[in-house]
């Protein structure tokens, strides 16, 4: 029996490059999978999404919008998303779960953040539909996940926290100042109201002792009378 050499040479021709095919496909499902298992080893919170109904426009979109929040949507094949859970030993507890087209949002940092971007696309475009989302290794629902979504972000609550730790400083400016103009105010409030200073009585004088009055001349005893040089001689006054 004679074979035709080149329809041998054709048909291994195609058997080869099949499993060339085969070989090439397989490694970029490796690949993929090598790349997802990253993808949610870093990430903080995953979210997984049904995309269909969208266009490639739109969930392009969705990406750039995401990318600048450190999120990021990943469209893959559901087989490949399984599988990268399986070697996060994450088991689904629904093997319907990841049923139809599936969007998985990878949170890097401020959960709340990437949320919002798509909460906002959800509400534009009513699409895409949240299935569940894996937080902390614990799965929480779609309307957990659109709850988070309604938090204030990450700057946002330093902005507050620091708008309340800096509020007692100035509350207590604001009333050292108060008080310090209050104060001024009362004191040119009494300086105005008082009385002028009265002028200090005079104290009295002490009684100064009178002087002994000067005598010039001696004073001489008076000299008697002749009656009295009489009576003296005479002390009977001439009886016999």
């Amino acid at each position: 029996m004679l074979v035709n050499t080149s329809v041998l040479g054709v048909f291994f021709y195609y058997m080869d490059t099949k499993d060339t095919k085969v070989s090439a496909n397989r490694q970029k499902k490796v690949e993929i999978v090598a790349s997802l298992s990253d993808k949610f080893n870093k990430a903080k919170a995953v979210v997984f999404t049904n995309y269909e109904g969208l266009t490639h426009k739109q969930i392009e979109a969705l990406k750039k919008a995401i990318k600048p929040l450190e999120g990021e949507f990943v469209v893959a094949k559901n087989s490949l998303v399984t599988r990268s859970l399986d070697e996060k030993k994450l088991k689904l507890e629904d093997d319907h779960a990841l049923e139809g087209p599936t969007g998985t949002l990878f949170i890097y940092n401020d959960i709340v953040a990437p949320l919002k971007a798509l909460a906002k696309t959800i509400k534009e475009l009513n699409l895409p539909s949240v299935k569940f989302g894996i937080m902390d290794k614990a799965f929480i629902g779609s309307e957990q996940v659109l709850k988070l979504s309604t938090l204030p972000t990450r700057e946002v609550l330093l902005a507050q926290l620091v708008g309340g730790l800096k509020s007692p400083i100035v509350n207590l400016h604001r009333a050292l100042n108060w008080n310090l103009q209050k104060l001024v105010l009362t004191l040119n409030a009494v300086a105005s109201a008082k009385p002028a200073p009265k002028a200090p009585a005079p104290e009295p004088e002490e009684p100064q002792e009178a002087a002994p009055a000067e005598t010039t001349q001696e004073e001489k005893p008076a000299e008697p009378t002749q009656t009295e040089e009489k009576l003296i001689e005479d002390p009977k006054g001439g009886e016999n």
